[in-house]
């Protein structure tokens, strides 16, 4: 089986940037499980490019059905991986997901060739990416500088800590493509 790869962390620590950047190093052959969202796109999100979207509905009989390997409802939406999308990826070669520590586990404990990178910054830091973002509202600002404290915390549960400040993007990609080689060339397991 091939392993999947993890990177959880609290919002604005640079999640999608380094995925970003991890699925154009072609020599990985990383493949993105796309996750399914109860939430409306934002104006720059495109249907299957960013995120399955899907209505409340859809979303509850897909998990009554077992077609969801891990959900979790944050900010009043819900996000979930389907059981099918991420066997697929997998039958291509290794997988790479962003998901809270919840996630990250529920997948863990399915898929044991699992490792979960928890990505880390400075707290004002986040909170001024956090406030840069558009779209956010004063209320997902303070919802996600709530949930912030304990995103932190759980950081001890991962099995490799990066830390992502201002301006070191650079190095933090350098630490995770290091991590992720090792593991495919069959040095970590």
């Amino acid at each position: 089986m091939n392993p999947i790869f993890v990177i959880v962390g609290p919002s604005g620590v640079g999640k999608t940037t380094l995925q970003e950047r991890l699925l154009a190093q072609k020599e990985l052959k990383l493949a993105r499980v796309i996750t399914t969202t109860t939430r409306k796109p934002r104006p720059t999100e495109t249907e299957g490019d960013q995120y399955y979207f899907c209505t409340p509905e859809r979303f509850q009989e897909m998990l009554e059905n077992g077609g969801l390997v891990e959900w979790v409802e944050s900010f009043g939406r819900q996000y979930g991986t389907s059981r099918e999308e991420l066997d697929r990826k997998l039958a291509q070669g290794p997988v790479l997901m962003i998901l809270d520590m919840r996630g990250a586990f529920a997948i863990k404990k399915l898929y044991p060739d699992t490792h979960i990178l928890f990505i880390d910054a400075p707290r004002a830091d986040l909170i001024r990416r956090i406030e840069e973002r558009p779209g956010t509202t004063p209320e997902d600002l303070e919802r996600r500088i709530a949930r912030m404290d304990q995103e932190k915390a759980d950081a001890v549960r991962a099995d490799i800590t990066l830390m992502n400040p201002d301006g070191e993007i650079e190095d933090t990609f350098q630490n995770i493509l290091s991590y992720i080689s090792t593991v495919l060339r069959g040095q970590v397991h």
